[in-house]
C-alpha cells in the first residue's frame, strides 16, 4: 500500500526526482490532450493563457506557436525548471512565466488572463477551490478548458492501485461545480468515453 502511495505522489501527484523529470520531460502520452485541449482553446496572439499543472513544458511550447503570452504554474519545483529550462527562449523575452504555486491557491492577481487551462490534475486536487480560482483569475468572458479523465477509466490508462487514489467527477458533477463557481455555459464534452473536456467561461 505504501508503495503506491510513494509511486501516485512521487511520479503523478507531484512529480519529482530523476524518474519524475526523465517521464515528464515529454509525455508522449499526452500529446493527442494537447491537440484537443489547444483545438477548444483557439488562441491568439492577443491572449493571456494561463495553464495550471504544467508538467515539462511540453504544452506550453505548442501553446507558445500561437504568439499568445503565457503564464504557468505547478506545485512541484522539478516541473517548474523543466517547463522554464524546455521553454527558455520564452522566458527570455518575456512571453512566458513560469511560477510554482498550488491550483487551490494560485499565486496571481484577479482578472488577469484571457483564457485559462489544466488538463489532468483534477482528480488529484480539491476541484470546488481550483475551480474558484479559476474563476478568480479569469478576466470577464475569458474562457475555460479542462482536460481530465471520465469515472472508472480502463487499467490501460490509469491501473487500479493508482485510480483508488484518485478522484473522478461524472459530467453532472463538473457542470454543477462549475455554476457554483461562478463559471457560466458549463459543457462537458466525452472523448472515447475516457476522456472529459470541460469549457466554460466567466461571465460580464
Amino acid at each position: 500500500m505504501a508503495l503506491f502511495d510513494l509511486f501516485t505522489d512521487r511520479l503523478l501527484r507531484r512529480p519529482r526526482g530523476p524518474l519524475a523529470r526523465l517521464m515528464w520531460r515529454d509525455m508522449k502520452s499526452h500529446h493527442e490532450i494537447f491537440r484537443d485541449t489547444l483545438a477548444e482553446l483557439h488562441l491568439s496572439a492577443d491572449d493571456h493563457l494561463l495553464e495550471v499543472g504544467c508538467g515539462g513544458g511540453t504544452f506550453a511550447a505548442r501553446a507558445l506557436e500561437s504568439g499568445c503570452r503565457m503564464t504557468t504554474v505547478d506545485h512541484s519545483a522539478d516541473m517548474v525548471a523543466l517547463t522554464g529550462s524546455r521553454n527558455n527562449a520564452a522566458v527570455r523575452e518575456g512571453r512566458l512565466e513560469v511560477l510554482e504555486g498550488t491550483a487551490e491557491a494560485l499565486p496571481l492577481p484577479d482578472q488577469h488572463f484571457s483564457c485559462v487551462t489544466a488538463m489532468n490534475i483534477l482528480f488529484f486536487v480539491d476541484t470546488p477551490k481550483t475551480l474558484s480560482e479559476l474563476h478568480r483569475v479569469l478576466r470577464p468572458n475569458g474562457r475555460v478548458v479542462l482536460h481530465t479523465v471520465a469515472p472508472d477509466p480502463p487499467r490501460s490508462l490509469m491501473p487500479p492501485p493508482v485510480a483508488r487514489r484518485a478522484h473522478f467527477h461524472s459530467d453532472s458533477e463538473l457542470r454543477t461545480m462549475l455554476e457554483t463557481a461562478g463559471l457560466g455555459t458549463p459543457r462537458v464534452r466525452r472523448v472515447d468515453n475516457i476522456f472529459q473536456i470541460v469549457t466554460a467561461t466567466r461571465p460580464d
